[in-house]
């Protein structure tokens, strides 16, 4: 953690190849958060933050996973306070060091260990225009500086993912995600001479995907 930022959310999970942690720190350190479970409301925004199962129809049939989560973050700029958050999905043990595993629209980084390996992923600057270009949960002010790349979002570290949010105006809003998938080494059905992608296709998902599949879980009691 920067020495500057302040810790106000954090998550465990707790993966078969050790501990990540999800957190969302902030530059404010002169004003209380207000949490509950699902809700952070700091000084200059209020962050709503949906945790789910990705179901198995989110992957073709040829691919499946054992385990995986997602947390989708809703953040609405609340008023004029400057306030510069910063959210993170790392492991815990600097010695699991992560390999940089983009595709098209998709921000990756792979773990391996003796037997499993693990993806983490989001989207990148390309989806982050896509949307942008239809004000969908991303201000439309922003698209140029995504599509030319003069604004980076989310980049890899040797541990995982880190999300640094821009400066946003009143009333503007922005989303982003996290998925986390994890399986044991298999070989893949379509080629057996090489490693299944099942996890690194399951990291691969859209902010209209995740939305939906929020709105599902979300109906079921």
């Amino acid at each position: 953690m920067k020495e500057d930022q302040l810790s106000i959310y954090t998550e465990a999970y707790w993966s078969q190849l050790g501990l990540f942690e999800l957190r969302v720190q902030t530059d404010n350190k002169l004003f209380r958060v207000e949490q509950d479970a699902a809700t952070l409301q700091t000084v200059g925004h209020d962050i709503i933050i949906h945790r789910m199962y990705p179901p198995s129809k989110w992957l073709p049939d040829i691919y499946n996973v054992e385990t995986a989560m997602a947390w989708a973050f809703y953040i609405t700029k609340c008023n004029s306070s400057q306030e510069q958050l910063v959210c993170s999905i790392e492991a815990k043990s600097t010695t699991m060091q992560g390999t940089v595993e983009t595709g098209q629209n998709l921000i990756a980084v792979g773990f391996e260990g003796e037997a499993r390996q693990l993806h983490i992923g989001t989207e990148d600057e390309d989806a982050m225009a896509s949307r942008a270009n239809n004000n969908d949960w991303m201000p439309p002010r922003l698209r140029a500086f995504l599509s030319n790349y003069d604004l980076l979002i989310t980049d890899v570290t040797p541990n995982g993912l880190i999300t640094k949010i821009p400066l946003l105006k009143p009333g503007e809003q922005l989303y982003f995600h996290y998925i986390i998938a994890e399986n044991p080494y298999r070989a893949s059905s379509e080629y057996p001479q090489e490693t299944d992608i099942s996890t690194w296709i399951a990291v691969d998902q859209s902010k209209y995907q995740i939305s939906n599949t929020w709105l599902e879980q979300a109906k079921k009691p």
